[in-house]
């Protein structure tokens, strides 16, 4: 009998994918996962320095803030305050004190009385090598705008520490475009110059040590600024040929021949 063997060829026809090419899909995948891990390694770089950066000076901001609140409330127009400032030298580290108050006049007879006095005083701390900043609010008036808590009268006088660590507080008193280290006068100035910094001191070229100057935060806190400012308006005279274009230099051209080229026949 003979038997008759049918083969059915398939018409799809199944490809996979060779060992070739699935190494260079593999390669190129390990080199994305390469790359995006590469940037975010300095995303988070970046990130963490700038964060830093920041916490560098969120205490030295904290600081000024608080010594600009302490100078606009008490100094305010209207109230008879004084304002002295002392700088000096502490163990080689820049320290200084400022003492803000008010006062009114009360009693029989009237006598002038501190209403409201805040300190901020630095002192030199043996076991840090830095400064230690206290502040004191005393008076009258018990309520502290920067505690959350009134204090009570025997609490006053207390120096409270504020921040430690610091390697340079100065503060200097504003007057005719000139920095004092020292104002003890009856009136305040125009302005409260104050500079802080946590930063280790470095050695100049002349073997001095000291904290750089671009590691220092300074603040200008103005006193009274809602004073009238002096001046004197000087109208500008104008002139019309300020207004005109300015002439042109006249070019130099090279000399020239004063008439024709004249070719001169030599003998023979």
């Amino acid at each position: 009998m003979l038997s008759i063997k049918l083969h059915f060829e398939n018409p799809v026809r199944q490809r996979a994918f060779t060992l070739t090419e699935m190494l260079v899909v593999v390669a190129l995948a390990a080199m994305i996962l390469i790359s995006a891990l590469g940037i975010y390694q300095r995303t988070r770089a970046d990130a963490s320095v700038i964060l830093d950066r920041l916490e560098e000076t969120r205490l030295a901001d904290e600081v000024l803030q608080r010594i600009a609140e302490d100078i606009d409330r008490i100094a305010a127009p209207g109230f008879d305050a004084t304002i002295q400032i002392r700088n000096k030298v502490d163990n080689g580290l820049v320290g200084a004190q400022l003492t803000v108050e008010n006062k009114y006049f009360g009693g029989q007879p009237p006598q002038p009385r501190i209403y409201e006095r805040v300190i901020w005083q630095s002192m030199y701390d043996a076991f840090d090598g830095a400064l230690l900043l206290y502040r004191m609010h005393g008076g009258l008036n018990v309520e502290d705008k920067i505690l959350e808590e009134k204090k009570d009268p025997a609490e006053q006088t207390l120096y409270i520490p504020v921040a430690s660590g610091i390697t340079f507080f100065q503060i200097q008193a504003v007057e005719n475009q000139q920095y004092k280290d020292s104002w003890t006068a009856d009136k305040p100035p125009k302005g409260v110059r104050i500079g802080i910094s946590f930063a280790e001191p470095e050695e100049d070229a002349e073997g001095r040590w000291a904290v750089p100057e671009e590691k220092i935060l300074y603040r200008t806190a103005a006193i009274d600024r809602t004073r009238v400012i002096q001046y004197t308006f000087k109208p500008r005279v104008l002139d019309v040929n300020d207004f005109l274009p300015e002439p042109t230099p006249p070019t130099e051209e090279p000399n020239q021949p004063a008439g024709p080229i004249v070719p001169i026949e030599t003998s023979r």
